[in-house]
């Protein structure tokens, strides 16, 4: 948190779209925030359900900053009625999410790494979120070490992505940079970083948004 100033943040500018990626890539930090005090607590099993929750807001605050049209985001940002609930219950889930962002140049490193997370670890992570095997085979025989570690290292990686997100969104490029050097720092908590990246761009996986957003994030949806 102290990477992107949050006492002091503020957006790029007051455009509903910025403020709705604000708000998504926040959801997603409050849950890797949260997935970390879980374990703590001794509380796995939750623990690593929130994982999910955190990769989809985090697909969620890229979606609506790259890819989203201006009635979904009008439909997320209109006050929280019964009417506006069910009209923002029918915009795009995480398929649909991906295959508009895949279209999106500037979205390109970013979505690698959402995708990277998302075929290594969906089918476990959705089978803790509605009690499948993984969860009760978990319960039932313990948690491995190793596999705690690795939770905790990809949930590293989403904050980071979540936090960089947070930084294009200032459209400050100083704190882009500032972000990215918390994969160096913090190198050994972290996933393995993604092939093929750049110096500045070298991301663990999953990676984060590319910092040429950073410049003028309010023209990401073009």
């Amino acid at each position: 948190m102290r990477a992107i100033h949050a006492d002091h943040f503020r957006a790029y500018d007051d455009s509903a779209r910025i403020a709705a990626s604000v708000s998504a890539a926040s959801v997603a930090l409050e849950h890797g925030r949260a997935l970390r005090v879980l374990v703590a607590d001794g509380l796995p099993t939750a623990a690593l359900s929130l994982m999910r929750l955190q990769h989809e807001a985090l697909t969620r605050a890229l979606w609506l900053l790259y890819a989203a049209d201006d009635t979904a985001i009008s439909k997320l940002t209109a006050p929280l009625t019964k009417e506006a609930e069910l009209a923002a219950g029918k915009l795009p889930m995480m398929a649909d999410m991906i295959k508009q962002l895949s279209t999106k140049p500037a979205a390109a490193k970013a979505l690698i790494g959402l995708m990277a997370f998302k075929d290594n670890n969906a089918a476990a992570l959705n089978s803790y979120v509605h009690g499948g095997i993984h969860a009760l085979q978990r319960q039932a025989q313990g948690y491995p070490a190793p596999l705690i570690v690795g939770a905790l290292r990809n949930c590293n990686g989403l904050m980071v992505m979540a936090a960089m997100m947070l930084a294009i969104l200032t459209g400050r490029q100083p704190l882009v940079h500032s972000v990215s050097q918390l994969q160096a720092t913090f190198a050994d908590d972290l996933p393995p970083a993604l092939p093929h990246a750049s110096p500045e761009q070298e991301h663990p996986r999953p990676a984060a948004p590319t910092s040429a957003a950073a410049q003028n994030p309010k023209n990401s949806s073009n």
